[in-house]
């Protein structure tokens, strides 16, 4: 295990705890503030070059807690926001421009986590501080999640004025389209996640503070199983069987947890149900990262090479780690503590370097995974 130097550092404007690096190595940053005396949130996107020299910033008037970059459209990023809206954006040479903003759900809502489905080019899965997991078709018929054709879906909406912490907002009105799964999380649910290969082409799996994971059927919206057994704390990070990472293993699921463990498990089909209720998913195994395990981010390696498998996890309280995952074994390669006082919250990976953020610090580092 080696522990990695910074090369490269930067202060953000408010708390960072999301970051995507886009085509051409541009590194975007979502933030968030909370106003103690208000309780007002509110943050900001900010751009960075390849060499952490900030080149754009836009503020946003609710505060940024997830951004995602299409799978299908290098120029498309999504943010989820802490006032109940997504929205979608055009990345092209450094130049970030606002496309569309969807409220999904009431103002007060936080949109914890958004993600792209594998599958559906249109379809999106968002979860809420509320407990809520739920999927969205953000282009409404459109082929795929494209700025131009978010921009004509957000141009046809029913365009609305919110009263937002006290000013009034316009956003795309899309609550009709929210289609929330049949029983969420009994507290807040922090991340969603689409199964990629078959049999779990059609789950959306999810995780909370309530230390359950969740599975649905994206067809039906209902639930098909829900276990809290097998985490010591609240489930945060999700990370099934993908094209690029373990591919071999189309019915295991990693998972991290506020208990600082990443777990392997086995959702192995039993008759024509996918691990029912009643039956507890084998936690094959596990390993302790030292903090708690928030998001999994994969190598961008993992595609080039079979037997690369490959994840760049954020630690909360305790840095970043490089995992290597070999069936359902776990090595971890790199540590990167330096320039983390605070949590940990997002991080992303190309091939040229790596980029983890600080939460309370306000702190990005560059490094060299």
């Amino acid at each position: 295990m080696q522990e990695i130097t910074v090369l490269e550092r930067a202060r953000s404007e408010f708390p960072p705890c999301a970051v995507r690096i886009m085509d051409g190595g541009y590194v975007v940053v979502g933030t968030y503030e909370l106003d103690k005396t208000s309780g007002a949130r509110h943050g900001s996107i900010e751009v960075y070059d390849g060499g952490l020299q900030l080149v754009g910033r836009t503020a946003t008037y609710g505060a940024v807690l997830d951004l995602k970059a299409s799978p299908f459209d290098k120029e498309t990023l999504v943010s989820a926001h802490s006032t109940g809206n997504v929205m979608v954006w055009r990345m092209a040479e450094g130049v970030l421009a606002a496309v569309a903003n969807l409220q999904l759900f009431g103002c007060d809502s936080v949109v914890t986590s958004v993600n792209f489905s594998t599958q559906e080019p249109g379809l999106l899965v968002v979860t809420t501080a509320g407990g809520a997991v739920a999927t969205v078709d953000v282009e409404t018929g459109a082929p795929d999640v494209r700025y131009a054709s978010a921009a004509k879906v957000y141009e046809k909406a029913d365009l609305k004025e919110y009263d937002v912490q006290g000013k009034r907002e316009v956003a795309a009105d899309l609550s009709r389209g929210v289609r929330e799964f049949s029983r969420g999380h009994s507290v807040e649910c922090w991340i969603g996640e689409f199964g990629a290969l078959s049999p779990l082409e059609n789950v959306v799996f999810s995780g909370g503070d309530d230390c359950a994971v969740h599975a649905y059927d994206v067809r039906t919206g209902g639930l098909i199983w829900a276990n809290s057994a097998v985490h010591g704390g609240g489930v945060v990070a999700l990370r099934p069987s993908t094209p690029s990472f373990r591919p071999h293993m189309p019915t295991a699921l990693l998972t991290g947890s506020y208990d600082d463990r990443i777990r392997s498990l086995d959702l192995r089909m039993m008759g024509n149900t996918l691990c029912p209720g009643n039956v507890r998913p084998l936690a094959v195994s596990e390993l302790d990262l030292g903090g708690g395990v928030w998001r999994f981010v994969e190598s961008p390696s993992n595609a080039l090479a079979a037997e690369t498998n490959e994840l760049l996890v954020c630690c909360m309280y305790d840095g970043a780690r490089i995992v290597a995952v070999d069936g359902h074994d776990f090595t971890v390669k790199n540590v990167l503590k330096e320039g983390h006082e605070s949590m940990c919250y997002g991080a992303d990976w190309c091939d040229q370097f790596a980029v983890t953020c600080s939460f309370y610090d306000k702190s990005l580092q560059l490094w060299k995974p």
